[in-house]
């Protein structure tokens, strides 16, 4: 109950504090549904605190798995560079449904979290916003960065740079579904038809699983960043997020000079629900070595990576990066910016809905989530202290 006595007694500040505050809000405006297969035209109409902002944008649905729940995601596209959300301005946005997590924090901490880690740690910076369509309230949504070769800074006049989304690169079958048969490993940039860059990424998935123990440690280096390697694991570890080894994850190569590094990406399953959204206290641990990459890392004594994974994790404990503290302090600080309108989307969007497996309010579900953390930060200390 503490977290709830402290979300009153903040939001209570708050109110009294910024009653002038405007929440920022999109009102999309568009003739028929919003479809799936092409952006199709609208318009945006954005206000927050700045003013109002109208613009031309092309916008459609967006997702996987989720795309069976009844709140949908979109992917959005303005005409030139705006500031949404009080974000960095960027013409490329997703508007995450955030349908399945209650507490609509899931992504955003683990992706702040993950910045927080290091400053070559790449995760979408995300804010909140109300959207409406065709002037009907729609629900409160997670606006975020789009990853793409912009965002992330890749170098556009290096041959050698590229970004993949979900690449099954750990798979040593080829798998026998992809979203696009014509581009196995989701190449985002460049575009494939202008630069296939298969014959790279299938080098490095052959290095994976085909070297000789000696070779891997002498070579993998060369291939990954092992320090942005170490803090990948330790945010899967951390917020068991079994999603997020095979998949859920953009790779990346800044240019001939680096060597690939992983960008996070959709984590609402995790801080105690599992990947079906079923509640998950660590009764189910994920393993980490189901990515060949960091199994072979693991076991491969000379690399000493388990030694530098329990070094990093300390350090970041010593920094109160991962600590109860900090985690509540982000739960807090998010509160503050939707702790008001939180209700009026569980209006919208009932919280004993189809596809969640409890009717958990907003609070317990912040609860739940603390409750984790205090559990994983335990266990993780005393596995660490144990090697």
């Amino acid at each position: 109950m503490r977290i709830i006595y402290l979300l009153f007694i903040v939001s209570t500040i708050f109110t009294i504090s910024c009653k002038k505050e405007v929440f920022p809000s999109i009102n999309i405006i568009i003739e028929g549904a919003i479809g799936w297969k092409v952006k199709e035209p609208c318009k945006i109409i954005y206000s927050d605190n700045n003013g109002v902002v109208e613009t031309d944008a092309e916008i459609k649905c967006r997702g996987g798995v989720s795309s069976r729940y009844y709140k949908h995601s979109f992917s959005l596209e303005l005409n030139k560079k705006y500031s949404l959300g009080y974000l960095p301005a960027d013409d490329d946005w997703i508007l995450n449904a955030n349908y399945i997590d209650k507490t609509f924090m899931r992504h955003k901490i683990s992706y702040d979290l993950y910045r927080q880690m290091s400053p070559k740690n790449i995760a979408s910076k995300s804010s909140y916003v109300n959207v409406s369509v065709n002037d009907n309230y729609h629900g409160l949504y997670l606006i975020m960065e789009e990853i793409n070769a912009s965002m992330i800074g890749l170098n556009k006049n290096d041959s050698l740079s590229m970004l993949f989304k979900d690449p099954p690169i750990f798979h040593q079958e080829k798998l026998s579904y992809v979203q696009d048969s014509l581009n196995y490993y989701q190449q985002k940039y460049p575009k494939i038809k202008n630069s296939d860059k298969t014959y790279y990424i299938e080098k490095f998935a052959e290095f994976l699983f085909s070297t000789t123990d000696s070779s891997f440690a002498k070579g993998i280096s060369d291939w990954v960043d092992i320090e942005n390697v170490i803090d990948w694991h330790l945010i899967l570890l951390f917020s068991n997020n079994s999603d997020g080894i095979m998949k859920n994850f953009y790779l990346y190569k800044i240019d001939k000079n680096t060597p690939f590094r992983f960008a996070i990406w959709d984590y609402d399953h995790s801080f105690g629900r599992d990947g079906d959204n079923e509640r998950n206290l660590m009764e189910r641990e994920l393993n980490c070595n189901r990515a060949i990459l960091l199994e072979r890392l693991s076991k491969i004594p000379e690399l000493d990576y388990q030694f530098k994974l329990k070094k990093r994790w300390f350090e970041l404990r010593k920094q109160n990066i991962i600590s109860v503290y900090n985690y509540e302090k982000h739960i807090i600080d998010n509160d503050k910016l939707i702790g008001k309108d939180i209700g009026k989307n569980f209006d919208r969007w009932p919280i004993e809905s189809k596809w969640y497996y409890d009717d958990n309010n907003y609070n317990e579900e912040l609860e739940l989530m603390l409750e984790f953390v205090k559990i994983r930060i335990c266990q993780l200390d005393e596995y660490f202290n144990s090697l």
